[in-house]
């Protein structure tokens, strides 16, 4: 893969940070929600007199102050990443880090809801009763949004750069006319208009290509966008095979309204009655 330049580094991690922030606030948002509706039912089934606007504006207050925090915890990772590397020293920094992020949003949700009492309520806002074991609780709490947090970033991290080593590898059958395939720790290279069909096999495909069988990590789908990026006229004849259009030698019906696909290695595959009309329309 091409080496990035610093720009799109930068986008890399504006991006990572954007979409993480709207998948993690997303989520803390659905739980901010589970928890009030179930504080506002808890209340009223034990014949419990709350105010049910303050209960609502509680839970959103911590979720509002994690919001905000969640770029420092992507600051964090940036700086001091998680992998199979670095992991043994990274661990014990985040160690630290979760002390300052769970100060940041105690203190941070229980200024929110002081200052909300005093404009609306007519009585205060105590929220430590006993300050050792509260601590105690809510860092409990604050651990796990931090580790949340960290996956979420690490989740989207990894899709994104999955999303652009896909795009490299297109742009290289491209301007090339060569595949990329990863077969277990190694990589080799074909030339796409070799390749005569491929079947899905979970996670992985198996790639019948000069008179062998390749199995690579990947998806049928990618498979197929990098041989159309190739050139090469590919088609799907079923949900797990597709098949290199000009390697197809004939095509017979199976009898029960499938078709049987003949390729010119001699192998046949069965194909579906689904694609039959997008093979055919290719080869009339």
């Amino acid at each position: 893969m091409s080496e990035p330049t610093s720009q799109d580094l930068q986008a890399l991690e504006r991006r990572i940070q954007r979409r993480g922030l709207l998948l993690a606030g997303g989520f803390m948002f659905a739980i901010g929600v589970v928890n009030a509706t179930s504080k506002v039912m808890e209340a009223d089934r034990r014949g419990i007199a709350i105010d049910p606007v303050f209960a609502w504006f509680e839970e959103m207050s911590g979720v509002g102050v994690l919001v905000l925090l969640f770029p420092l915890v992507a600051i964090a990772v940036r700086r001091v990443p998680i992998d199979a590397d670095t992991w043994r020293r990274a661990l014990p920094v985040h160690a630290l880090f979760t002390l300052p992020f769970a100060a940041l949003h105690i203190a941070g949700m229980v200024l929110t809801r002081k200052l909300y009492a005093a404009a609306f309520w007519d009585r205060g806002y105590v929220f430590f009763d006993n300050v050792a074991q509260d601590l105690l609780y809510e860092y409990r709490k604050e651990l796990l949004a931090y580790v949340f947090f960290v996956l979420i970033l690490w989740l989207v991290r990894s899709l994104e750069e999955h999303k652009r080593e896909v795009e490299f590898l297109r742009s290289t059958a491209r301007s090339t006319g060569r595949l990329t395939l990863k077969c277990g720790g190694q990589s080799i290279w074909l030339d796409a208009d070799e390749v005569l069909w491929a079947k899905a096999a979970g996670n992985y495909v198996e790639v019948q290509a000069g008179g062998a069988t390749h199995l690579a990590r990947m998806s049928l789908t990618a498979l197929h966008d990098q041989l159309q990026s190739a050139g090469v006229d590919v088609v799907r004849v079923h949900r797990s095979y597709l098949v290199n259009r000009a390697r197809v030698t004939r095509v017979k019906p199976s009898g029960d309204g499938d078709i049987r696909i003949e390729m010119s290695d001699g192998s046949e595959l069965r194909g579906s009655r689904r694609y039959r009309d997008d093979l055919m329309s290719g080869l009339a």
